[in-house]
C-alpha cells in the first residue's frame, strides 16, 4: 500500500462504516392500556417534519393529515386500546420524525419529535389521553434470574462549622488615667 494512500483509505473505510451503521428503518412499539382514549381506537400519524413546523402546527392540522395526507406523512395507522401495536417505517434522510397520537380529548403530550440521529427502535406508552413521558426504566434480571440488588445511595451529613465570632476588643486602661 502506498504511504500517501494508506491514511485516506482508512478514513474512507471508517466513514463508510459509520454511514452503514446508521439505521434505515425505525420500529415503533406502542403500548396502549385498555383505558386509553376512553377505550376508543385512535390514529397514530408518523410524519417527516422539521422542528419549526412541529412546534407551530396545531392538533387540527395534524388530524387533517389522516384524511388528506401530504408529502410529510410517512404512515398512519389505528391504535386499539388494550393492544400493543408495532410498525416499521423508513427513516427520512434529512428530517426529524414526528409521531402524533390523535386522542379524542388530548390532555398533555400528544406527539413526540425524534431528531437525528433517529434510533432504530422507540417504545411509546400511552395513558388515557396522553403519551406517558415519565415511563420508569425496567430493571434487568441478573444472571441468576433474580432482580438485581439495589443499594440505597450513601448520604453523608453536611459538615457544619460553628460560626466564627470575635469578641469585643478591649483595650487595657492606660497607666496615667
Amino acid at each position: 500500500m502506498n504511504a500517501t494512500k494508506g491514511p485516506w483509505l482508512v478514513m474512507l473505510a471508517l466513514a463508510l462504516g459509520t454511514v452503514a451503521c446508521a439505521p434505515t428503518h425505525l420500529t415503533i412499539n406502542v403500548k396502549s392500556p385498555p383505558g386509553t382514549n376512553q377505550g376508543r381506537p385512535l390514529h397514530m400519524v408518523v410524519r417527516a417534519v422539521d422542528s419549526q413546523r412541529y412546534m407551530t402546527e396545531f392538533y387540527a392540522d395534524v388530524a387533517e393529515r389522516v384524511v388528506h395526507p401530504d408529502d410529510s406523512v410517512v404512515e398512519t395507522l389505528v391504535v386499539y386500546p388494550g393492544e400493543k401495536t408495532q410498525t416499521r417505517v423508513k427513516i427520512p434522510e434529512e428530517s426529524p420524525l414526528a409521531i402524533s397520537f390523535l386522542f379524542t380529548t388530548p390532555d398533555g403530550a400528544w406527539q413526540v419529535l425524534l431528531d437525528a440521529p433517529i434510533p432504530g427502535r422507540v417504545d411509546i406508552e400511552l395513558e388515557e389521553s396522553r403519551i406517558r413521558t415519565d415511563a420508569p426504566k425496567k430493571k434487568r434480571a441478573s444472571k441468576g434470574g433474580e432482580a438485581p440488588k439495589v443499594e440505597p445511595p450513601k448520604v453523608e451529613p453536611p459538615k457544619v462549622e460553628p460560626p466564627k465570632v470575635e469578641g469585643p476588643k478591649l483595650e487595657a486602661p492606660s497607666p496615667g488615667k
